[in-house]
């Protein structure tokens, strides 16, 4: 094999990944949070788990009960960033227009240490470039909104 050769495979719930070293890199479409994201995935060459493709697809089902449940955090981290859009005041549904797709992180399950897979969905704000928050999910279920700074 080439040293450049990266090996593609196809994944139910994930897509057709290439394999870099320790992880698998695409694309998954989220609508309901705003399109399509790159997608990481950390695995090994033989690659994802069961429970990967479960977690990622409990995401991909439950994404819009998971953007309502990330809604008010997603104004808090703006909020304590000191990055809210001025007209925004506390609204959970309009913060999502200053959410662009930046990436899905698919962990293995040394992220948590006891079972459970996170699937991390990225954010670019544009209030500030810099600024990336994001959404925690572990098995498909909404965890918490972890601030971008």
């Amino acid at each position: 094999m080439a040293v450049f050769d990266r090996p593609s495979s196809h994944f139910p719930a994930l897509g057709t990944l290439r394999y870099g070293r320790g992880y698998w890199e695409g694309s998954v479409d989220l609508p309901a949070l705003g399109g399509s994201f790159p997608l990481i995935l950390r695995a090994t060459r033989d690659g994802p788990s069961e429970q990967q493709i479960a977690a990622m697809t409990g995401v991909v089902s439950a994404a819009m009960a998971i953007r309502q449940a990330a809604g008010s955090g997603m104004v808090e981290v703006h909020q304590e960033s000191t990055l809210l859009p001025h007209d925004l005041g506390a609204d959970a549904n309009g913060i999502w227009r200053y959410l662009l797709p930046c990436q899905v992180e698919i962990a293995d399950d040394s992220y948590y240490r006891d079972g459970r897979i996170a699937v991390l969905i990225i954010f670019t704000s544009t209030q500030h470039e810099d600024f990336a928050p994001a959404i925690e999910t572990a098995d498909g279920h909404f965890v918490g909104v972890l601030s971008g700074t």
